[in-house]
Order: C-alpha cells, then sequence, then structure tokens
C-alpha cells in the first residue's frame, strides 16, 4: 500500500480514538469507532492475504453494531444537538491524548528498531497510539458506553501490534470472541443503566 495511505489511514484512527475520548455524543462515538476498525483493516499486515484483515473489521463493525442497536432500541442515550465548544474536562482529556500520541510518535523510531523490528512504523504509531488513549478512556469516564469504547479502542490497539509480530490462528479467533462478548456485556449494561435511571 501507498505509504499516503497508511499515512492517512493512521492520522483518521488517532484522530476517531481521540473523538471517542473528548466528546460524548453516543452516534458520533459509535461512527468513530467504525472508522477507527476501518483505519485498522487499512494498517493491518496483509502478508498473508486481507483474511486476518478481513476478520478484524469484521468483528470490529459487528461489536459496533451490537452497541448502536442496542442504543437504538432502547433509546438508552439521548439524542443532544452538536456542540462544537469543549469544556474543560473535554479539553483536558484531548490534551492528555495529544500529548501521550506525541510520545508515541517520538519513541517510535526508537521502539521500531530496538523492541519490535518485525513490525512497521505504521503499525506502531497506530496501536500504541490506540492502547494509550483506550487506557485513558477507561480512567477518565465511567458511563458504560464509553467504558466499553475505551477497552474496544485498547483491545484493538493491542490486537494490531500483536497481529504485526506474529499470527496466531487460536489467539485471533480468541480476540474475536473476546471483541464480541466486550460488545455484548456493553450492551447489557446500557440496558441495566437505564433500569436503573427509570422508577
Amino acid at each position: 500500500m501507498t505509504k499516503f495511505l497508511l499515512t492517512a489511514a493512521v492520522i483518521t484512527g488517532l484522530l476517531a480514538a481521540l473523538a471517542n475520548l473528548v466528546r460524548r455524543k453516543w452516534l458520533f462515538n459509535i461512527l468513530a469507532l467504525a472508522i477507527q476498525y476501518v483505519c485498522i483493516f487499512i494498517v493491518f499486515p496483509k502478508t498473508d492475504g486481507f483474511m486476518h484483515a478481513l476478520i478484524k473489521i469484521i468483528v470490529g463493525l459487528m461489536s459496533t453494531l451490537i452497541i448502536y442497536l442496542t442504543i437504538q432500541n432502547t433509546g438508552a442515550v439521548k439524542r443532544e444537538p452538536f456542540e462544537f465548544k469543549l469544556s474543560a474536562g473535554e479539553l483536558f482529556r484531548m490534551l492528555s491524548a495529544v500529548f501521550l500520541v506525541t510520545l508515541v510518535v517520538l519513541a517510535s523510531p526508537w521502539l521500531l528498531k530496538e523492541v519490535f523490528p518485525q513490525s512497521n512504523i505504521y503499525i506502531l504509531i497506530l496501536s500504541l497510539g490506540l492502547a494509550l488513549i483506550g487506557l485513558l478512556q477507561l480512567g477518565s469516564k465511567t458511563e458504560s458506553l464509553y467504558v466499553i469504547i475505551g477497552l474496544l479502542t485498547f483491545l484493538s490497539g493491542f490486537e494490531l501490534l500483536y497481529g504485526s509480530l506474529e499470527f496466531s490462528a487460536l489467539l485471533e479467533a480468541l480476540f474475536a470472541i473476546v471483541n464480541l462478548l466486550i460488545a455484548i456485556a456493553g450492551a447489557f449494561f446500557i440496558v441495566k443503566d437505564l433500569e436503573t435511571e427509570t422508577p
């Protein structure tokens, strides 16, 4: 693939993860999660063909669809008008994520040379960026939807990095099952939160 496409996929994937961290608009967040999985598909190594990358995007989009359909059918998250103004918390999360991604970009050449020589720079930046942004989201939000998105973001970053180092059919199946179980658990907790809120 061309360097331009890979660079665009890395930037778009990190921006989608950053959008999920900063904003709390459910439709926007689910769309950003789907874009994130498409970017992972583009960057994922295809040395053994497209099948492994295709599994990633199918499982990722199925997880996204599970969350979307749950929210849509239960009305668990209310529709709110989109605002471009950032609150203090959103600004803090954005600056924290930008700082972490900058560290990843600066450290990636050394990590590629010394720690992960089998990988490439695009995979390394996207995978570590997604993992760190996912961890930051897990630590800064408590709502079920955003915790699940944080878990899926972290796991997708880890899967991308692991997939660039070696391939194991058993682990790929395990990752797919874990992704779907996280989405199903997220759907359960979204419904449960709604039931506790309604008298």
